[in-house]
């Protein structure tokens, strides 16, 4: 049903009323939240959190006679719902030419408002793909091994990788439930990671 919500809503008279209802029910409350927190820069990462926010951080920029830069940071790779995509922010970062094409499609993004970023990461996750380097290399295969004797994963095992926020991706159970089933019907023997969360 998620999926279906999704679709029906990915569409320029959706995005007109959502943002209508938005601003009528949650901006008074989000500029508060805003002035409060006193920042020198606002970010969003949240499709729904751009048009909103936005209209609170111009208002608050106006009233105190000061410039707070608003961006947006896309955090979706292969397609974005279109509340993605709001043309009075500083800068919209994009992680792929398909997502910078929606934006300029669906939200009329100029290209000097586009950055190729890739995708935001933890810090973490880019020094260990720095120390493993190379994964087809001996040393890259070492670094590899070593890893998952440390996490008490057998090294000789094929491993899967099943990632998912919170929302919207469905039950992370079900999927590697279904995954599970798949792999012993068809004798695959692998070891199956899950990393979830909620995008916090």
């Amino acid at each position: 049903q998620w999926g279906l919500f999704y679709h029906l809503s990915n569409n320029y008279l959706y995005e007109v009323a959502y943002d209508f209802h938005s601003w009528l029910t949650c901006e008074r409350r989000i500029r508060r939240r805003i002035r409060e927190y006193n920042p020198d820069v606002v970010v969003s990462v949240h499709p729904t959190m751009n048009n909103v926010p936005l209209i609170a951080t111009r208002k608050i920029s106006k009233r105190d006679g000061r410039h707070i830069p608003f961006f947006t940071v896309v955090t979706d790779f292969g397609s974005a719902h279109t509340t993605w995509f709001q043309r009075n922010v500083e800068k919209i970062f994009v992680a792929s030419d398909r997502l910078a094409t929606l934006a300029k499609r669906r939200g009329r993004i100029k290209d000097d408002k586009l950055v190729m970023s890739g995708l935001p990461i933890r810090h973490d996750f880019a020094v260990q793909a720095e120390r493993l380097g190379d994964r087809t290399t001996e040393q890259g295969q070492e670094y590899r091994d070593d890893i998952k004797a440390k996490l008490g994963l057998d090294p000789t095992r094929k491993m899967v990788l099943v990632m998912g926020g919170g929302e919207g991706v469905g039950l992370l159970s079900d999927i590697v439930d279904g995954l599970y089933a798949k792999f012993r019907k068809a004798g695959v023997d692998a070891t199956i990671c899950v990393v979830c969360g909620r995008n916090d």
